[in-house]
């Protein structure tokens, strides 16, 4: 079979499912995305089956293994979104946009990310990557709270800022290497040194602005905390990682040349920078949505840097950012269930959630527990080999200040989390489980023995299924990576130490 066929089908499900969406016909906006999501999976598991690599025959498309576990990424998570969107939505009283609008543009935001991930172009993957701002940001105002439409707004800005930087970087891979085609790149040698290294440190400011790196982060908290849960869960485990994926298909044009180990050197301080403000400020946050934020913030600073350190370093990167994907969804699924029963995020207003959503509580503490690098979830896996590798190379100081943000992350997320899930109840601020999403609902509890039934009657109420079985389902994808990856890792480490 023609990769080029495959390739075509898998941008083309998203964009028709995109176009469909807007036929105005009842529901015909989520059976469409429900089907152009399920195809763009399994057209990714025909390419990862395949193996397929290199340039197609027309050279429009480009793949390697980095590609196919991105591509399998994207469309998993497309289509757990696209599901608990169906529930989510639901409970939306008064939507920014209209639904079919919601389904459509979601459908062309995985679409533009698809095209940045398989294109055989550098001019091609800058011009997909500032889509994704186009066909996101009015996303993350879908319930039209002020706060989420000031969010889109800050997004669009920043973002937008760091593109354009991002876009002296492709004009000066052009003027240095006469071509932007990527194949073409990768078998010539690097013309000019200079002019290549000014081109890596534009691409690391404006990529990295997109993919949450510090200091240019300053959308990335409010964003993932004022979006819909299911955008929220696509933009941390998909839309970061393919920023970084624009920007280290630039850094990798370097590899060979004399200037890389200092290259190497200001990518991996970045990464730490970031995973170091990210693990300090994620332990004092009083909004939970953020403090998962903050966590996407420093997953992507760790990954930047098994990029940058190159080795088992590069594998373990890999493993992070599907594993990451997987249980960070996860864990914005289940917040997006907290919000609902809740009416908040306020991590103080939603104390002793497994007495009021048993399932939702522990899928809660175990995705932070994964995203955390607990093992034996694929994060751990991914950690650990990143650190091997900083071991392995020397870099002893790397080393040290991973092993400080691991621990730092784990106990200051988690000592948040297992608040909330275990700490002592609370009778105000709690709405029912099956009621919508209102900023100005009030409850009206008179008396104890009122708070008693209520308490008795939200107890017996079960919760939605679909709210429970998609981050169920994710939460155990990041654990099997993690189970089948081990014999991998420990063969990695155990030869790189010999």
């Amino acid at each position: 079979m023609d990769s080029t066929f495959l390739f075509s089908i898998l941008l083309i499900a998203p964009g028709a499912g995109a176009i469909i969406s807007l036929i105005p016909k009842k529901k015909i906006e989520i059976i469409s995305s429900l089907i152009s999501a399920a195809l763009t999976v399994g057209i990714s598991l025909i390419l990862l089956i395949l193996g397929v690599s290199g340039s197609t025959s027309n050279g429009y498309f480009y793949s390697d293994g980095l590609t196919r576990i991105m591509i399998i990424t994207i469309s998993s998570i497309f289509l757990t979104s696209v599901i608990y969107s169906t529930f989510y939505t639901k409970k939306i009283k008064e939507p920014f946009l209209k639904f079919r609008w919601y389904y459509c543009l979601l459908d062309l935001f995985v679409f533009t990310m698809l095209l940045a991930i398989v294109v055989n172009d550098l001019g091609f993957i800058w011009l997909a990557v500032e889509a994704t701002t186009v066909t996101s940001a009015l996303l993350i105002a879908l319930e039209k709270e002020r706060t989420s439409i000031e969010a889109a707004w800050r997004y669009t800005l920043i973002v937008s800022a760091g593109l354009v930087i991002s876009l002296f970087s492709v004009i000066l891979v052009f003027y240095s290497q006469g071509t932007l085609d990527f194949t073409k790149l990768i078998e010539q040698p690097v013309k000019n040194t200079l002019i290549m290294s000014m081109a890596i440190g534009f691409a690391l400011i404006g990529y990295g602005t997109k993919a949450g790196i510090a200091p240019m982060h300053a959308w990335l908290p409010d964003a993932h905390s004022e979006a819909p849960a299911p955008i929220s869960a696509m933009f941390s485990a998909i839309l970061l990682p393919t920023s970084l994926y624009a920007f280290i298909r630039t850094f990798t044009l370097l590899k060979d040349a004399p200037q890389f180990a200092e290259m190497q050197s200001l990518v991996i301080g970045f990464g730490l920078f970031t995973a170091l403000i990210a693990a300090i400020i994620i332990g004092n946050q009083r909004n939970y949505k953020r403090m998962l934020a903050y966590s996407s913030m420093e997953n992507m600073g760790i990954i930047l840097v098994g990029f940058a350190l190159g080795g088992i370093g590069t594998l373990g990167a890999i493993i992070q950012i599907i594993s990451h994907a997987f249980a960070k969804s996860s864990a914005f699924y289940t917040s997006g269930n907290i919000v609902i029963a809740y009416n908040t995020k306020k991590i103080s207003d939603t104390q002793g959630i497994i007495d009021k959503l048993k399932s939702t509580g522990y899928l809660f503490i175990l995705s932070c527990f994964s995203v955390t690098g607990a093992p034996p979830f694929g994060v751990f896996l991914g950690e650990f080999l990143i650190l091997s590798q900083a071991v392995q190379s020397k870099n002893f100081i790397v080393a040290i200040i991973l092993s400080i943000v691991y621990m730092y992350t784990f106990i200051g997320l988690n000592r948040q989390t297992v608040q909330m899930v275990f700490g002592q109840k609370i009778d105000e601020g709690y709405m029912s489980y099956n009621s919508s999403v209102s900023s100005n609902s009030e409850l009206p509890i008179k008396d104890d023995r009122t708070i008693n039934e209520v308490e008795t009657k939200e107890k017996n109420k079960k919760e939605n299924w679909v709210s429970i079985l998609v981050p169920l389902v994710n939460l155990v994808i990041s654990l099997i990576i993690g189970i089948y990856m081990f014999p991998i890792v420990l063969q990695s480490v155990t030869t790189g130490l010999k």
